[in-house]
């Protein structure tokens, strides 16, 4: 039996509660659940309380950039707080500086035990083992606080703020094989209100199948699926109150189709059907370049009119001799980020969701361009042959819109006076 911890064994763990906010003694919880004929019991503790509600958009944040970073062989990566709050879609203010500390704890406080056992009929007897992990190994944060006699009271980070963060191994090689990666950047951020954001994480591990397949409809026994949100311990009327302002949304954003609850009480069922269904030739495409399944599925799902023109981007990439460090976690960002990677795809007529008051969408249905930092970071590491260095990174972050079209236009010049450029303009080793 393959045994490992990756994403979707955090999201189905129940790791991080689909609640907005939790009282810090909420301290420790137990899931059981069993896909197949595999059954789970996850064991929970956390030093500093439950991870919830945004703290599920930092460890997203911490993930794309360990990403964006080239997945480093030391698994660690600085980065300012400033580029956690942008890229979570949180104010950069003293209160969410504040927040980002107390989940960046959270986060690192966070352990688990998981079972997983299958029985074994030939020896009358339940076979498996026992896994203890958690995400963040070790944590440094630059911090500080007000008051000359309050030294330890109300710490919080500021822009200028360097944190180091140092992942468990496991957890880092999920990141390399884009695993993160089944989860629609582009949907996140439309969602908006943070319970939404968890449930469409949660929904999303569930689906995947014993055979790596996403299901096309999931009925759970409620009381399972309470627990599974983290809501085992909220009154029932309450906890269908938060699932259902969720599902709204979902169902706004073209993700859900239905939802029904069925039977009486914690006793009863809850059912989902998903909008839309992966392309299974798209799925095979990206299976032969080493794409898993689950992550396969949700791309063919998501955006089914990319996976050719970027395939076809990759391979010409390929082709002048470049050597990415992996090659299915490039063509799933390549899918991801069309802007990034410097393709357009053609609309599919496939509805568009509705616009939100986060965010306008525009007739046209073309592609929202990625950040040009993103662009950035690709050429340069091109032009190195390898990952550009933490402070190359954490400087290209910080650039402001003069800078970065300053440092796109270095990277277009031959490659010695480019990087002589760069290395210039950005004040970093490259």
């Amino acid at each position: 039996m393959d045994i490992r911890v990756n994403e979707l064994d955090l999201t189905r763990a129940g790791v991080i509660s689909v609640q907005r906010s939790l009282p810090s003694t909420d301290t420790s919880w137990q899931v059981d659940y069993a896909i197949g004929d595999v059954m789970y019991r996850v064991h929970g503790n956390a030093f500093y309380g439950r991870p919830h509600g945004q703290d599920a958009d930092i460890l997203l944040s911490i993930q794309t950039l360990f990403f964006r970073a080239g997945c480093p062989d030391t698994n660690s990566i600085e980065v300012m707080g400033s580029t956690l709050l942008t890229l979570s879609g949180h104010p950069k203010n003293g209160q969410y500086y504040s927040r980002l500390r107390e989940s960046l704890l959270r986060l690192w406080g966070v352990k688990w035990t998981m079972v997983r056992t299958r029985w074994d009929e030939k020896h009358s007897r339940h076979q498996g083992d026992t896994t203890a992990t958690s995400l963040i190994a070790e944590l440094r944060l630059v911090d500080q606080t007000t008051g000359q006699h309050r030294p330890f009271e109300e710490r919080e980070l500021n822009e200028s703020c360097p944190v180091e963060i140092t992942l468990v191994p496991s957890f880092a090689a999920s990141i390399r094989a884009g695993l993160f990666q089944i989860l629609d950047g582009e949907l996140l951020s439309r969602l908006g209100q943070p319970q939404a954001r968890s449930l469409y994480r949660v929904l999303q591990a569930h689906r995947v199948m014993p055979d790596g397949s996403l299901s096309g409809e999931l009925i759970l026994p409620l009381s399972d699926w309470l627990v599974a949100c983290g809501l085992e311990n909220e009154r029932l009327d309450n906890a269908k109150r938060m699932l259902e302002l969720a599902h709204d949304r979902l169902r706004a954003e073209g993700y859900l189709h239905e939802v029904a609850f069925t039977g009486r009480g914690k006793s009863g069922q809850i059912k989902y059907v998903f909008s839309a269904a992966p392309e299974p030739e798209a799925v095979e495409r990206l299976m032969e370049r080493g794409v898993t399944r689950p992550v396969a599925e949700a791309l063919a799902a998501d955006h089914p009119e990319r996976v050719v023109p970027a395939l076809r981007t990759i391979d010409e990439r390929l082709s002048t001799g470049w050597k990415p460090r992996s090659l299915a976690a490039s063509l799933v960002d390549a899918v991801r980020n069309p802007g990034k990677w410097g393709y357009t795809a053609q609309p599919t007529g496939k509805k568009a969701p509705p616009a939100t008051k986060r965010k306008k969408l525009h007739d046209d249905n073309h592609d929202v361009p990625a950040d040009p930092r993103e662009t950035i970071l690709v050429l340069l590491r091109l032009k190195l042959g390898r990952a550009p260095s933490r402070r190359a990174v954490m400087a290209v972050e910080e650039l402001d819109d003069k800078a970065l079209t300053a440092v796109r236009e270095a990277l277009e010049r031959p490659k010695a006076e480019a990087l002589k450029l760069v290395k210039a303009l950005l004040c970093a080793d490259l």
